[in-house]
């Protein structure tokens, strides 16, 4: 009677693993594929990961210890902030300075280099598992028009960004692993 007994709650704690969120498995043991409904809401960065061809560094663009939100809209629309670590604080100035009139320039100059963000609308390819971003406007200038592919998981309930730049043994490879926002799940 014990080992049914055991046998039972060992086989429900089993699938009790498999169905929790970001842990259910296919039959073949891997992760199903991630559906575009899974994206939508917000989500926190935990951290960015960053190895360059002589290994793992502290990211070059983002900083070591940046925090930030992402948000997926279901009509199509995203949004993205990421803040370095330690921004220097200052006063907050009671109008914006005509461009190159302002004596805060290294002030200013800080802030931009410790904080990224755009707004766009997005694509999934669920097929590829690559999200799209079309950025319609950036801090960033230039990147307005762009588009950003990145691969995408969905792994122990954390999103997890992948991009790769350069050629092989030279490559750079970006790991951003966010959580979703508590309250924000999608509806």
């Amino acid at each position: 009677m014990r080992m049914v007994a055991f046998a039972r709650w060992s086989l429900l704690s089993l699938m009790l693993t498999c169905v929790a969120p970001g842990g259910a498995m296919t039959d073949n043991g891997t992760p199903p594929p991630l559906t575009r409904r899974q994206l939508i809401g917000a989500w926190k960065l935990l951290r960015i990961e960053y190895s360059g061809p002589r290994g793992p560094a502290a990211d070059p663009f983002y900083q070591a210890g940046s925090t930030g939100l992402i948000i997926y809209d279901s009509s199509g629309w995203m949004s993205v902030q990421i803040t370095a670590a330690h921004r220097r604080a200052w006063q907050i100035p009671d109008a914006r300075p005509s461009a190159g009139a302002s004596r805060d320039a290294q002030l200013k100059a800080a802030a931009f280099d410790g904080y990224y963000a755009y707004y766009g609308t997005w694509d999934f390819d669920a097929a590829k598992s690559v999200v799209v971003h079309h950025i319609q406007s950036s801090l960033i200038p230039a990147e307005d028009g762009m588009d950003y592919a990145q691969q995408v998981a969905l792994e122990h309930g954390r999103l997890i960004f992948t991009t790769r730049e350069g050629k092989k043994g030279a490559e750079s490879i970006r790991v951003k692993i966010w959580e979703r926002v508590q309250g924000a799940a999608a509806k």
